[in-house]
């Protein structure tokens, strides 16, 4: 079986740890696979850009990709549907007996797919032979805007090797917070909750990436006990969140989110914002807590309560963390994915 992986998500020095998911499946499968299989990767590197850089970027990647349209493959599998689904299907219509997997990760479909374009999508979508939606929500959203009925949900996975509960770490933070600075991630209102915080307050806030709010958390710096890492990598990431109380994600949008996983692993309760993607992953008072969307004066409160729950109450939800998500450890993803290949050669 040959496989081809396609993908406009993968790590770069401006972004190190965005789209490391697609790059741990790609090595994961790689063990995985039988010896006669092979596995070849097209991606993109994750970078901040303008809008016409970022067109600019896709023109690049769609000539970079000509060679690959004559070269057959049993499978490709597109981390990202949109628009990169447009290669795989170009290459099908070269190939007829290429099957196509896509892996939808969620703005893929909730942002990209819209009544201007949802027709022609539709029509491109016929040629998919297997969907994997990272989450419930998101598998309903896509066999309602693109009419997919081969679905199987899975998560991207967590590497069980590196993303593991650390016994002797210090607790050194109340709050980690792991991802892109950028709106769609409400940090806006994580800012915005902190400034209100009381001067005595002492909750310490770690974040982790980088991003346009940067300069924003900096001056935070000035009143506050905030501290911003960037570039680091996934082991210095597994110590920081056990180094960590409560994992933090404000988000406007999300598919299924592995760092809030990746957080359960380590045995660190979260406080998200109350989106439905959340909900799929969160247990109110059982693995972490749930504050409104868009809301600073609650996700404050939230801040000085959860920071004062008492040791053995905390106990109870690292633990209720530690015991979710079981099945989304990276080698279980891609054994399942792994299967939906040979299924479908």
């Amino acid at each position: 079986m040959k496989i081809l992986f396609i993908t406009n998500m993968y790590p770069s020095k401006q972004k190190a740890y965005a789209g490391i998911f697609v790059k741990n499946q790609f090595e994961e499968l790689k063990d995985i696979i039988d010896d006669e299989d092979t596995l070849d990767i097209f991606y993109m590197k994750r970078a901040f850009t303008s809008k016409v850089g970022s067109a600019l970027k896709y023109i690049f990647a769609f000539i970079r990709f000509i060679p690959f349209l004559f070269k057959r493959f049993d499978i490709i599998h597109v981390h990202y549907f949109y628009p990169l689904i447009l290669l795989a299907w170009l290459n099908k219509k070269i190939h007829k007996e290429t099957k196509i997997v896509v892996t939808f990760l969620g703005r893929d479909i909730n942002s990209q797919i819209d009544e201007s374009n949802q027709k022609f999508f539709r029509k491109i979508a016929k040629d998919i032979d297997f969907s994997i939606p990272v989450g419930i929500t998101l598998a309903q959203e896509i066999s309602k805007k693109l009419e997919l009925e081969k679905i199987k949900v899975l998560p991207c996975g967590v590497n069980e090797s590196v993303f593991y509960k650390e016994n002797d770490v210090k607790k050194t933070y109340d709050f980690i917070m792991v991802g892109s600075f950028i709106h769609r991630k409400g940090i806006d209102t994580v800012i915005e909750a902190i400034k209100s915080l009381p001067e005595n307050s002492n909750i310490k806030f770690c974040f982790c990436g980088s991003g346009n709010y940067l300069s924003e958390l900096e001056k935070l710096q000035k009143n506050h006990d905030v501290t911003i890492k960037q570039n680091q990598t996934q082991d210095q990431l597994r110590y920081l969140l056990n180094s960590s109380r409560y994992f933090l994600l404000m988000s406007r949008a999300e598919g299924f989110a592995t760092a809030t996983t990746e957080a359960f692993f380590c045995g660190v309760p979260v406080l998200t914002s109350d989106i439905n993607n959340f909900k799929e992953q969160v247990e109110e008072g059982v693995n972490g807590f749930l504050s409104p969307l868009g809301n600073a004066e609650i996700l404050k409160e939230n801040f000085l309560k959860l920071s004062s729950i008492k040791d053995d109450r905390y106990k109870e939800l690292s633990n209720g963390a530690l015991n979710s998500f079981k099945d989304a450890s990276l080698n279980y993803v891609c054994r399942e994915i792994y299967n939906i290949y040979k299924s479908l050669s």
